[in-house]
């Protein structure tokens, strides 16, 4: 167990190499004012590498089949190279030693779950919503073409139809169309769960789990979002969007071009500062989910955003790791968390009736301070002081917590599949570019479930007999 040391027993500040994502590009250095608060509140010397998040994938990769790796580095997926790092030892196994701090042994048990790798723990995960998807549409168009917000899956599609026939931005052309998709699977998932589509994968009448793509439901929801490519004469959707850029999703939007984007939630933020910025008088709305045969559902989240690893479990000491995960423990107290989101007090913000106000003092950068909140993990909560807030964020906050009502999660989050780790790329790659084909019309059904049989015979029956193989021993 680790030593029950204490930070204000230090007299030296204990060095720690972080390496993590940045999406800008001057993150902070180590010179910067709020880097040095940081140290001094957690009696620490950081060392943070940062790599941009166009890049870290890869280098991520590269790290780890190396024995060179940082104390704690950010880990963005259990990918198949992170499982082996972790059989081989290279992180630290975390689960264990939790009891010893106030604020990680209050992680979520649902995330928690969700990151084991064979059944243990390694990471700290940077926790957010579960429920945090949902569509953001131009509420101003809703009310120009006379419809009520959507409840149900007929009145998102007649929303679409409207935005697109309707002239929704009253300047009389047809140059505007309904939904924007990108080559992210995200948007289409979503929509799907709303059809009763499981998460990956949902239970079946035997009580056995199979996969999302062998439901009924799946290939319903295909015919619908088949039936929204197909109008694209009327362009209910943008055409080619399996090969649109996820760094665009915001230009259609943006640009009064596509009325609405089903993703996570928090994009409206995004979304409603830009239109701002750029002088387009827009009124922005949010929807959690509608309604399908087996009513609302939501797909949930995994319940984090990556999550931190400390590396060595062989070469560091109990003393290390003690002090490593006191650092990330403190990370969750109110002043470092503000530190890390707003910066400092007087300097990047001020605070007003007791809420924030973002205001950077004259001549100082607001590089001092840039992608810092990479390092927030939220550990048990959010305790930041609030940002001045508007509408938008308080009906963001809203759905995401109606939304927790009504996740589907994936039942099989939590196990480790041999048989996904050799073949899932092959698997996933079949599944999803029939999908594309379908909903474009390049194949029917047929066709579709001649590839799904193609998916059976290399490797996937083995794969849902491991998969239940795994499932009726959890349930032991």
């Amino acid at each position: 167990m680790p030593a029950q040391s204490s930070l204000k027993n230090e007299t030296e500040p204990f060095p720690i190499t972080i390496m993590t994502v940045s999406f800008t590009k001057n993150p902070a250095t180590g010179d910067s004012p709020v880097v040095k608060a940081i140290e001094e509140f957690t009696g620490t010397q950081l060392n943070i590498q940062w790599v941009s998040n166009s890049s870290y994938e890869d280098q991520m990769n590269l790290i780890l089949a190396t024995v060179n790796l940082p104390d704690v580095m950010l880990i963005t997926s259990k990918s198949y190279s992170v499982v082996n790092a972790a059989r081989s030892g290279a992180f630290v196994e975390i689960g264990p030693r939790l009891q010893n701090y106030k604020n990680l042994r209050q992680m979520n048990r649902t995330v928690m779950n969700n990151l084991l790798i064979d059944n243990k723990l390694y990471g700290i995960p940077r926790m957010r919503p579960l429920g945090r998807y949902g569509a953001v549409y131009r509420k101003d168009w809703l009310i120009n073409t006379g419809l009520s917000e959507p409840k149900t899956i007929e009145d998102f599609y007649d929303m679409l139809k409207a935005f697109t026939y309707g002239d929704p931005d009253n300047n009389t052309l047809n140059d505007t169309y309904g939904l924007i998709l990108t080559s992210s699977p995200v948007s289409l998932d979503i929509i799907q769960t709303w059809f009763g589509v499981p998460n990956a994968w949902g239970e079946n009448e035997a009580g056995e789990l199979i996969p999302a793509h062998l439901t009924q439901e799946y290939i319903e929801s295909l015919k619908f979002l088949r039936k929204l490519y197909e109008l694209y004469e009327e362009k209910l959707v943008n055409r080619d969007f399996w090969l649109y850029d996820p760094a665009l999703f915001n230009d259609p939007f943006v640009n009064g071009q596509g009325g609405c984007i089903v993703d996570v939630l928090d994009r409206a933020n995004t979304l409603s500062s830009r239109m701002e910025r750029l002088g387009v008088n827009a009124e922005i709305g949010l929807f959690g989910t509608v309604s399908g045969k087996k009513g609302l559902r939501s797909l949930s989240t995994s319940g984090y955003n990556g999550f931190y690893v400390i590396s060595g479990n062989s070469t560091k000491s109990e003393y290390e790791i003690d002090r490593i995960l006191q650092f990330m423990d403190k990370l969750n107290e109110r002043e470092v968390q503000d530190l890390l989101y707003h910066g400092i007090e007087g300097r990047h913000y001020i605070i007003r009736n007791g809420v924030v106000v973002r205001q950077t003092a004259e001549g100082v950068s607001e590089s001092e301070r840039n992608d810092l909140s990479m390092l927030l993990t939220f550990i048990p909560k959010d305790f930041t002081t609030p940002v001045e807030t508007n509408e938008l964020r308080r009906k963001i906050a809203e759905i995401q917590s109606e939304n927790e009502k009504i996740l589907v999660s994936n039942p099989a989050e939590t196990f480790t599949s041999e048989i996904y780790y050799e073949k899932g790329n092959f698997l996933d790659g079949l599944i999803n570019n029939a999908r594309i084909k379908f909903i474009i019309g390049e194949i029917d059904e047929t066709e579709f479930q001649d590839i799904i049989e193609i998916w059976l015979e290399n490797g996937g029956r083995e794969y849902i007999r491991e998969i239940n193989r795994l499932y009726r021993e959890n349930k032991r």
